[in-house]
């Protein structure tokens, strides 16, 4: 029986309101946070301790520069919701990623900072900066504005402070530079060692022991916590929470269903081709239709971006665990999106409604746990309503347009990095007037380039928009045929291209292949050991492919199919496609092009992401960019539509099919769709991204529950396809 809206929106908003009670009476996560306005690259050497000259007697007093504290400016309202949303995500990170069989590890922190500084009067005079417990050395104020446009020193501009404390505290003004700052953990033989930057391995040369250890304390360059200790202990290792919820189910799903991802890919193609399509069946869409418009919703940005930074923190070994987790993650597509059909609601004007909303409640109903069913549905609905806004939109469309903005601006970004070398060099060579003389050109082309990426963006914003809106107004019937389109192409497209690169270097494909299996199971492997790049792995695969999170089986239940099963069987390509095809030919290129652990990429220039797979495919193809380019939009535009329906299918089951409520919520994502290209957000679209995760929860525990009528729909329908009993049309 369908449970009343009126008891659904009740739910929904008493959930709401308890949750935004909850985030603003939270406490902070940590306490040793420094308060918004503080410099905090400029604090006291007792919080940071930061040293300024070699070991010392520990019993002799050491002198000390203090920021001045800033008073804090009144929050926005819009600050105030992202510092709200922000609360609400570090709470439920706490819960997502909480690792589950984790080790302690013990760890230190090193940090060397040295302090320019100048006294002043109250005349205002001052003199040359001079290294606090550094002897003599001197700088000149011309020299300390060309550091500081060089980008050697830690703030942005000189700082006001004290030296010293108590009666003997002195007036100063001054600048710090980080000499070195490095984490050492702890390994199994007792020493401590240096976390690397690639791969976060532990570096066999930059070791420390317990005398040096102490020596380093007493020159007060170790970072303390807020009880004083030296010696930090946190969680190492384990498995986060949501990755293992999601793992588990699937493989749980696999084993259950029999192996359906194994022998039912020859089926499902057959149905995507269109061999059982009656037109006279009730549905919305055709079977590839259906297909098309879930996997518009997850081939994206994780396969450019999130397979490189699989690799980046994981190395070859992850791509491995990344393929076993598509692999199984087919079955949980199989699953959700057969219950979608079998519970979903075909309306008098013949559109559908289904979804985890739709057998949560119905399904677990069945089963005598009609209340379960309602929280579960509920908690979906809501949470999947939030994530079409921000990363099923909004986050879209702000990546969308800063890849095209990119593009455009290629020239400018060249001469402004050209600026930065020059203007690095220039500093090193001590030229401080030609610093500065660099740094006015650098700012006038800086101040340009921001001026017209704001009208760019809002071009691009509205753009967007309306080419959103135009698609979505009709439903989705127009959503599947665009996808329809879109999908292939952009795969076809994105896949060409990986290929040229795979068939220029043809011959190093089998050593590849061996280092990615041979890293996967390698005790001795990056990443923290086998465990750590199994993680690591499977992490990126569940962001990419959405096995398990529910959304796909919205759109799957519109197909046009009487045969539940038999939609079931179309969605189990979607991971097959998505993260063995797509991603596999994405960490080819990364591996052949030795992107994943480029030392100049990575540390040098900063790259990561998306930046550093078109990097990776540049130094191949250096036109590269251009096709990168109409993907990540093709990418998003694709996704945004069919996020637009997973949010209506859920915004009407809450609050009803009345034309003023579906366009109500259109209306809503359009406009969000343009205001993703023109504000950053910040927290708010962190928060949106974690109920995207959040929605895996009711979802998977409702499948489990549900899945014995699942897998005896399976064995009655592979019956009937054995015996040939199914009408074919094509």
């Amino acid at each position: 029986m369908k449970q009343p809206v009126t008891l659904k929106s009740a739910i929904f908003w008493m959930l709401l309101l308890t949750f935004g009670l909850w985030t603003i009476t939270s406490p902070a996560q940590n306490n040793s946070e420094l308060p918004p306005g503080e410099d905090q690259s400029a604090v006291s050497e007792e919080d940071h301790a930061g040293s300024n000259g070699p070991p010392t007697d520990s019993a002799e007093p050491q002198l000390t520069i203090t920021a001045d504290k800033e008073e804090k400016p009144e929050l926005s309202t819009g600050e105030f919701i992202d510092k709200l949303a922000g609360t609400a995500v570090d709470q439920i990170a706490s819960v997502l990623f909480r690792r589950i069989g984790a080790s302690q590890q013990e760890s230190i922190q090193y940090k060397h900072v040295e302090y320019y500084y100048r006294t002043t009067d109250a005349s205002g005079a001052t003199t040359d900066f001079e290294l606090l417990q550094g002897g003599d050395q001197q700088i000149s104020q011309q020299d300390v504005e060309a550091g500081l446009k060089a980008g050697i020193y830690n703030e942005s501009k000189i700082t006001s402070g004290t030296l010293g404390a108590g009666t003997d505290a002195v007036r100063v003004e001054f600048v710090s530079k980080t000499v070195k700052e490095a984490t050492y953990i702890r390994d199994a033989d007792g020493v401590f060692k240096a976390k690397e930057k690639i791969l976060e391995k532990l570096s066999q040369e930059d070791t420390l022991s317990d005398v040096a250890v102490t020596e380093l304390l007493d020159a007060n360059l170790l970072v303390l916590d807020d009880e004083g200790n030296h010696i930090q202990t946190g969680q190492a290792g384990g498995i986060p929470f949501v990755v293992l919820w999601l793992a588990c189910g699937a493989v749980f799903f696999t084993v259950f269903m029999k192996g359906v991802n194994l022998w039912g890919v020859k089926h499902a193609i057959e149905v995507v081709r269109g061999k059982y399509d009656n037109p006279d069946e009730e549905g919305e869409v055709t079977h590839m239709q259906a297909l098309a418009s879930a996997l518009s919703a997850t081939v994206g940005l994780g396969n450019i971006a999130g397979v490189t930074i699989a690799m980046t923190m994981g190395g070859p070994g992850a791509f491995f665990w990344m393929m076993a987790c598509g692999f199984f993650g087919m079955t949980s597509k199989f699953v959700e999106c057969t219950l979608g059909q079998k519970y979903r609601r075909i309306k008098e004007d013949g559109s559908v409604l289904g979804g985890p909303m739709a057998y949560l409640p119905h399904g677990l109903h069945e089963l005598g746990l009609g209340w379960l069913g309602v929280i579960l549905g509920v908690l979906f609905t809501f949470m999947c309503i939030m994530g079409s806004f921000g990363g099923g939109n909004m986050f879209q469309s702000n990546q969308a347009g800063q890849q095209l903005l990119t593009l455009v601006q290629a020239q400018d970004r060249a001469e402004l990095a050209a600026l930065n070398q020059q203007i690095k060099a220039a500093s090193a060579a001590n030229e401080s007037a030609r610093v500065l003389e660099l740094d006015g050109q650098r700012e006038t082309l800086k101040t340009e380039m921001d001026s017209f990426g704001e009208t760019f963006s809002w071009g691009f914003g509205l753009i967007m928009a309306a080419l959103v809106a135009f698609v979505i107004i009709g439903g989705i019937k127009s959503i599947g045929k665009v996808a329809e389109k879109i999908v292939p192409t952009m795969c076809l497209i994105y896949i060409l291209a990986c290929l040229w690169v795979i068939l220029v270097h043809l011959t190093e494909i089998p050593a590849l292949i061996g280092l990615i299996f041979s890293e996967a199971f390698n005790p001795e492997a990056f990443g923290g050991g086998m465990v750590g790049v199994l993680v690591i792995g499977v992490q990126r695969a569940a962001f990419s492919n959405e096995a398990g999170v529910g959304s796909a089986a919205i759109v799957h239940s519109a197909a046009k199919t009487d045969e539940p099963v038999r939609e079931g069987v179309v969605a189990l390509l979607e991971p097959f496609i998505d993260t063995i095809i797509v991603c596999s030919m994405t960490a080819l290129v990364i591996l052949i092009t030795g992107a994943w652990n480029n030392a100049e990429w990575i540390i040098d220039q900063g790259l990561a992401g998306t930046s550093l797979t078109s990097e990776a495919f540049e130094s191949v193809l250096p036109w590269f960019p251009y096709i990168l380019t109409l993907a990540v939009v093709l990418f998003a535009f694709s996704t945004m539509i069919s996020w637009s329906y997973y949010g209506e299918r859920c915004w009407e089951n809450l609050f009803g099919a009345s034309k003023l409520s579906v366009y109500s919520y259109k209306a809503i994502f359009i406009v969000a769709v343009f205001v993703g290209a023109i504000v950053p957000l910040g927290a708010v679209l962190d928060f949106s991204d974690m109920m995207i995760l959040c929605m895996a929860f009711p979802n998977v525990l409702g499948l489990i529950l549900l899945s014995p009528k699942v897998r005896r729909d399976l064995t009655e329908y592979w019956r009937r396809y054995q015996a040939g009993e199914f009408k074919t049309y094509k």
